[in-house]
């Protein structure tokens, strides 16, 4: 089984022949991903009105081209199911620190039962480790099977965000 902590455990590869997980450009994969971060949005959006997708690619393409931008697509066969955005940068306050911080997150809600975000999310540290990270930080929103999953997974809270339209 793929080393996942408690009731997580899964058979790895974790949905068999076909599924896949791939480290992708962000901004190749712009017409691919737009519908997912469609429905992400429509999910999970808290003020849709002024939080509407609208991604910065150019912003995406300098991040990609400072190689501090790290994207993974998960795939059932040549089907994008969910993606794992991610910045790993120097840290601003600890300078000695590179660190793993999600931009966005993703899995299809037909694909979240098996341990399938779980195995995302530990690809993701894998990937994040190898690029020389030491710490990894998720976002999640309260009461959602990522915010969940987490603690089942090891993490703690570290800190809290409070938000408010102004």
């Amino acid at each position: 089984t793929y080393p996942l902590p408690g009731d997580l455990a899964c058979p790895y590869p974790p949905m068999g022949p076909g599924m896949h997980i791939v480290e992708e450009s962000v901004v190749s994969k712009r017409g691919t991903i737009e519908p997912l971060l469609l429905l992400h949005a429509q999910e999970l959006a808290t003020h849709p009105h002024i939080m509407q997708v609208a991604p910065d690619w150019e912003r995406y393409a300098a991040m990609e081209a400072a190689d501090v931008l790290m994207g993974l697509f998960m795939y059932e066969d040549t089907h994008l199911i969910g993606y794992s955005v991610n910045f790993v940068v120097r840290h601003m306050h600890y300078s000695g620190l590179v660190y793993c911080q999600n931009d966005v997150l993703f899995l299809h809600p037909e694909y979240r039962e098996g341990g399938f975000g779980a195995f995302l999310i530990r690809e993701t540290e894998a990937r994040a480790k190898a690029r020389g990270a030491g710490f990894i930080v998720w976002h999640a929103k309260p009461n959602t099977p990522l915010d969940k999953l987490l603690p089942r997974m090891g993490y703690a809270v570290q800190d809290v965000i409070h938000s408010r339209e102004l």
